[in-house]
């Protein structure tokens, strides 16, 4: 999905993809991203039978973050959709998602603090394990967003993939636990 709508920024440069491109990449975060829920009660079974609560909390923000966030990832889609077909000015990822108006903004809002809730609870659960602690998604989705700011490149591809990205690392340093 990110290069179907940068191939249309002219700074970047980048080549026109396949039209099934968009879609394929939409079907994948839709049906991929819940699948976050599996991964964030696996990562609350490190806090069990010590912390039952902080276990639950972990759990529901996890669950909650990965409903609302395949329901973002589809709304993407359909906002480069009908870009495409607008005729639109291409724009940044971050801006595009912004100009998707006030619903859009709000479910990233939404998601954001539900990952919030869930890594602060892990990462202070988990503090005496620092490398458990600090790869708390949303530590990893600051820190790969700051990598990305010194390029254009980077800014374009890696800090809207952040989020996805950190959740990847977070469930791998959780399974090898």
């Amino acid at each position: 999905m990110l290069w179907v709508g940068n191939a249309r920024r002219p700074e970047l440069g980048l080549p026109a993809p396949p039209d099934t491109v968009l879609w394929l990449g939409c079907a994948l975060g839709v049906a991929g991203i819940p699948l976050y829920a599996l991964g964030y009660q696996g990562a609350a079974g490190l806090l069990r039978p010590e912390r039952p609560r902080a276990a639950q909390t972990v759990i529901a923000a996890g669950a909650f973050a990965a409903g609302i966030g395949a329901a973002i990832h589809g709304m993407t889609a359909a906002l480069i959709s009908s870009a495409l077909h607008s005729n639109a000015p291409a724009a940044p990822p971050l801006e595009a998602v912004a100009a998707g108006g006030p619903l859009l903004v709000g479910m990233w809002l939404a998601a954001a603090l539900a990952v919030v809730v869930a890594s602060g609870v892990f990462a202070w659960c988990r503090r005496r394990d620092p490398v458990l602690a600090l790869a708390n998604p949303a530590l990893v989705t600051v820190a790969l967003s700051l990598v990305a700011l010194p390029s254009e490149l980077l800014r374009s591809f890696l800090a809207p993939a952040a989020p996805n990205l950190a959740h990847v690392v977070f469930f791998l340093v959780c399974a090898r636990r």
